[in-house]
């Protein structure tokens, strides 16, 4: 019956379709387009996803890209037939944006999509790709080394030292094997051992770790039009996230950082990209310049903030593609957004190890504007989420658990 409504309000104006609605990323395409009155479905693989429960969006069951990229792609076409006007894709998750973005041609006829395709896409999610870019217009980067074979480890241990990290260049396949996307490596023993288990994963690249904590980390987020110029701008300070050093945002607030915006939109213009994305930094605390972390050709998990500080994002990709593009102003400061569940559980657990006390963290509550989950005009998604976690709390000691039994706070990939 919802998508029955969904398709009568698809007459009249070109609908959204948001792929991956599990957490936050996709929960809130749905709540900023929502709010401009724009139809909206939401696609999972998962049929537990917590998207599906939003009162502001149909939602359909998909097949699941990463196993079937071909029934992935001809549910798609087979959807977009059946919409009376072309649908603008928003993917927020690489296993999604990569088959449209293969893909583009078939699935043209029934889909806007804003967003490069796969000429352009390979290079931005190429890691290589981007530090080379980065360091051809000037943006800063941590200490690189590219390794091929083992004989490059030796080189990497002169020109960076230990502790480091190892990452892929393409991130999906080494993501997948170890549910993280970077290996942080202390001694020689460790990095030759850590790299028996990923060299079958391509070219890794070995880094130093930029000193500062997780208040060192700044994103640019921004929507570049097919010619790479910039509609929407927006800066912001990751304040906390989790776990530690590299995980997922819990806190974050919005400050303009011009010099961040910037070499950001310098690096993506280098790489000819078109689409929302994420560009991460982290501050040195050595000598204050901004080191680039990495490159997210999508919506990532905070990406809200943007839209609550006056730069929406998903509004700025969608009048774009529909033939309406505007300039976003200038954001306004200091607004926070929060994931609730993961900030107090993390909040709690080192308020018991003595490492943080609870009255500054209370304060730190006082400019949020939006939490990821928890909207009280969409309260269902949250109030799934919060009644899995309370059930994986009181199931009996070594009860199997599977991935559907519960979205835990966090298990989004993403910054």
């Amino acid at each position: 019956m919802r998508f029955e409504r969904f398709l009568e309000r698809a007459a009249a104006r070109h609908p959204a379709v948001v792929l991956q609605v599990s957490w936050a990323n996709g929960l809130d395409i749905i709540r900023d387009l929502d709010r401009h009155g724009v139809p909206l479905l939401g696609l999972d693989a998962n049929p537990r996803a917590v998207g599906f429960s939003s009162r502001r969006a149909a939602g359909l069951v998909c097949p699941d890209p990463k196993s079937d990229e071909e029934a992935f792609v001809s549910f798609l076409e087979d959807l977009g037939r059946r919409l009376p006007l072309r649908g603008v894709l928003f993917p927020t998750h690489d296993e999604y944006i990569w088959p449209i973005s293969r893909h583009a041609e078939r699935l043209e006829p029934w889909f806007i999509i804003p967003f490069s395709r796969w000429e352009a896409m390979r290079r931005v999610y190429d890691k290589r790709q981007q530090i080379e870019s980065a360091w051809r217009c000037g943006v800063d980067t941590p200490r690189t080394v590219f390794v091929d074979s083992a004989a490059d480890l030796e080189r990497g241990v002169r020109e960076i030292g230990l502790p480091a990290i190892l990452k892929p260049v393409e991130s999906l396949a080494f993501k997948l094997r170890f549910r993280r996307h970077v290996l942080t490596v202390d001694t020689r023993d460790e990095l030759d051992r850590v790299y028996d288990q990923v060299d079958d994963c391509g070219t890794l690249m070995m880094q130093e770790i930029v000193p500062g904590g997780d208040e060192e980390l700044y994103t640019l987020g921004s929507y570049l039009d097919e010619g790479s110029r910039p509609l929407a701008v927006f800066t912001g300070h990751k304040l906390r996230q989790h776990p530690p050093l590299f995980g997922h945002c819990r806190m974050a607030v919005s400050r303009w950082v011009p010099e961040l915006a910037d070499a950001g939109i310098r690096l993506l213009q280098e790489l000819g990209y078109h689409g929302v994305s994420q560009v991460e930094f982290k501050r040195d605390v050595r000598d204050g310049r901004y080191k680039l972390m990495e490159i997210n050709g999508r919506h990532w998990m905070w990406h809200a903030l943007g839209a609550d500080s006056g730069v929406d994002l998903s509004f700025a990709a969608y009048s774009d593609a529909v033939g309406r593009p505007f300039i976003a102003p200038r954001q306004t400061e200091g607004g926070r957004w929060v994931i609730l569940l993961t900030d107090a559980r993390d909040a709690f657990r080192e308020w018991r190890r003595g490492e943080r006390a609870l009255l500054p963290w209370a304060a730190s509550y006082r400019n949020v504007r939006r939490d990821g989950l928890y909207d009280l005009a969409d309260p269902l998604p949250g109030l799934l989420v919060t009644y899995r976690q309370l059930r994986s709390l009181v199931r009996p000691p070594g009860a199997a658990r599977t991935r559907k039994d519960a979205q835990a706070p966090g298990a989004s990939s993403d910054a």
